[in-house]
């Protein structure tokens, strides 16, 4: 018999259903802290089998409360593995407390803060007595919760990873925004290439602004070092660059000369916090590839105009199966639909209320950043449809955004090769065997950019398996050598 409650947790099901009865089942809710956390112990029928006591956060801590558990166990002749241990999503704070408990067997279960909010019997205020009843409550009638293991798949390490990379890039983004501002009062107009002739931030860019960065000093460099220095950095037309440079150093106003000291030495701090960001975050994005070559999410790189950092941000969130709902409910954990309003009776209609705001922001950003690349980059097929639904009014980064959302599930639960919906059906074999042909090169591209490839396509990795299965069937000889730029362009004839 299916539950009414969708977002019904299966394990915790499973327990009530093997212990036979409500009473021979036992929640321990916890009201995680810093220092002591605080815990009470009841059965599935909302009998409280001990009052609040106190649990500290160190290996101490986790011994007692398992004694507890225990000792509660042997009195009301109920078996360790029916023993449900409950909180709220907890922070890093006691991330190792959690894992120390999974660690052992037991059953740990996180709920949502806000879903345990509202069964909190007293809404007006908000004690921890009253936090547990609610996180025990969520728990018996069994309505929500996450099962938390003691393993941390792919999933859940892309996941800590992608977000740090996300904090290290907005970290960057800040830094080169001071930069602008201290350029714009040394040399203004230094950072529009357009000006300068120098692509901004780029390692000339860098170098000029690391020391004594000002128009007269500038315009004081010998121009056979500044072209000498060019060519090292691979400057495109290096003598036209150097007559820009110098021409924007005296067609500028100066710095006036109490301040240029000063805003230089800051101008040089800045400049080796981005690099150092920099540096960073590329070291990042190689060792985020590196993991997601081994996993179903790199399917994800099959798709015309998903890059390597979506496919790792897709992955990382809708990867993880303790975290996974069924599309729909995840279209609206991303908060990409409408929510819906219908009382009054049957003949009453359901009318829109806007979209919720308590959606997951990460999900939704990766969701709207795919919709807005396949309008961009993506495969023709996507991007006539993307046109379509801008034609029609839609909201296109929702509405493309689900449909992207669909396909990317469909990628990682079955770590297929994306197919457009033209040769999804009734395809020919010459069409399907010339589609892989010439998407495989770009799939290689992108590998070979990520400093991946190699990763990308060792044995048993996803597209290692793709690789041998379509030369198997369809007579390729795909080849696994990245092809060079030169090799891609069209040929004039």
């Amino acid at each position: 018999m299916s539950s009414i409650f969708q977002k019904s947790n299966s394990s915790i099901e499973k327990i009530f259903e093997d212990a036979g009865s409500p009473k021979k089942v036992m929640c321990i809710p916890m009201d995680y802290a810093k220092k002591t956390h605080v815990a009470l112990a009841c059965n599935g029928a909302g009998d409280q089998l001990r009052q609040r006591f106190n649990v500290h956060n160190n290996p101490e801590g986790v011994q007692f409360v398992l004694k507890i558990a225990d000792g509660l166990c042997r009195k009301h002749s109920i078996r360790p593995e029916h023993v449900i241990f409950a909180g709220e999503d907890c922070g890093g704070f006691c991330f190792n407390f959690v894992h120390a408990l999974a660690s052992t067997g037991r059953m740990i279960v996180g709920v949502n803060a806000g879903a345990a909010a509202k069964e909190r019997e007293n809404q007006i205020a908000s004690t921890d007595e009253l936090d547990l009843r609610g996180i025990a409550s969520l728990v018996i009638h069994k309505k929500c919760g996450r099962t938390i293991g003691a393993e941390h798949g792919s999933a859940v390490v892309l996941r800590q990873l992608t977000h740090h990379r996300n904090s290290l890039v907005k970290a960057r983004s800040a830094s080169a925004h001071r930069t602008h501002h201290l350029v714009d009062q040394l040399l203004p107009g230094f950072l529009d290439e357009a000006q300068s002739g120098i692509c901004p931030f780029s390692q000339a860019s860098l170098w000029l602004m690391s020391e004594r960065f000002s128009p007269k000093q500038l315009h004081a460099r010998q121009t056979n070092v500044l072209l000498r220095k060019f060519r090292s950095f691979q400057v495109h037309q290096p003598a036209e660059t150097v007559r820009k440079l110098k021409h924007l150093a005296e067609s500028v106003l100066p710095t006036p000369v109490a301040l240029c000291e000063t805003l230089q030495i800051c101008l040089g701090n800045e400049v080796r916090t981005y690099s150092s960001l920099d540096a960073c975050v590329h070291q990042m994005q190689i060792g985020i590839a590196k993991r997601l070559a081994s996993t179903p999410g790199a399917m994800l790189t099959t798709v015309q105009g998903i890059g390597m950092t979506l496919a790792s941000g897709l992955y990382a969130e809708l990867g993880d199966p303790a975290r996974r709902r069924p599309a729909h409910q995840m279209a609206s954990f991303a908060g990409i639909v409408d929510r819906l309003k219908q009382t009054g009776g049957p003949e009453k209609e359901a009318h829109s209320r806007g979209r919720s705001r308590r959606g997951n922001r990460v999900v939704k950003n990766l969701v709207v950043d795919t919709s807005i690349k396949m309008g961009m980059f993506g495969h023709p097929e996507l991007k006539a449809d993307h046109s379509r639904r801008v034609a029609a009014g839609q909201d296109v980064r929702f509405t493309m955004g689900r449909k992207m959302l669909r396909t990317s599930l469909h990628l990682i639960d079955h770590c297929d090769f994306f197919l457009p919906p033209s040769l999804r059906r009734n395809a020919s074999r010459n069409d399907l065997r010339a589609y892989y042909q010439h998407a495989w090169t770009k799939v290689l591209v992108k590998w070979r950019n990520s400093g991946a490839i190699q990763e990308a396509y060792a044995p048993g990795a996803p597209l290692e398996e793709w690789h041998l299965m379509l030369n198997d069937l369809y007579g390729l000889n795909l080849s696994k050598k990245s092809p060079q730029a030169w090799q891609l362009r069209p040929r004039q004839q």
